[in-house]
């Protein structure tokens, strides 16, 4: 069923109310296709699966457990120790998966955050890695993460709560008595 779904498709236009001829699309998938987010959640838990069960890839510890990944939507975090061979096994499994999936990393959407204040490491990653290195903190899903955790406070608390009292001045003009005493 999916193979019938996805092999050769193709899109109507209609056009001042007259249907045009029918083209094939190059992208395999019709916009707005609700099985197609289904399938690429299929392949990257596979995915995801492969990199957890790698050996050689050493995620971070967190408290007992270890860490090597986070997933959502189709946005993959990755939590790598600073050793040069898991990131080049990471790449190595990420590029099999590309091949055969047919899916690729973004590289001008991808960024390496490093947890170190050593030049001479970071200089040495930025020969290894692909990606773009952020230097002193990067977002993940609406988080500023940064390299001192006493600054996670002010990069992430101070500019939420401000925005939070944008948006109650704004719902002001609702007349919602009381609205202020439920956030605050």
């Amino acid at each position: 069923m999916i193979k019938a779904i996805y092999d050769k498709p193709t899109a109507n236009i209609i056009l001042n109310g007259e249907k045009l001829k029918a083209f094939p699309l190059k992208s395999r998938t019709r916009q707005g296709c609700p099985l197609s987010p289904l399938l690429f959640n299929i392949v990257l838990e596979v995915q995801a699966t492969a990199v957890k069960q790698t050996k050689e890839i050493k995620g971070i510890q967190i408290g007992r457990g270890e860490v090597k990944l986070s997933l959502y939507a189709d946005d993959m975090t990755l939590y790598i120790e600073n050793s040069k061979d898991p990131t080049q096994k990471l790449l190595e499994l990420i590029q099999k998966f590309s091949k055969v999936a047919g899916s690729k990393i973004n590289i001008q959407k991808s960024v390496a955050f490093l947890y170190t204040n050593n030049e001479i490491l970071e200089k040495k990653y930025k020969n290894t890695i692909p990606f773009k290195i952020a230097p002193h903190k990067i977002k993940c899903l609406g988080i500023h993460l940064t390299k001192v955790v006493k600054d996670l406070h002010a990069e992430n608390y101070k500019s939420f709560i401000k925005e939070i009292k944008e948006d109650v001045e704004k719902w002001k003009i609702f007349h919602a008595p009381g609205l202020e005493k439920l956030i605050f």
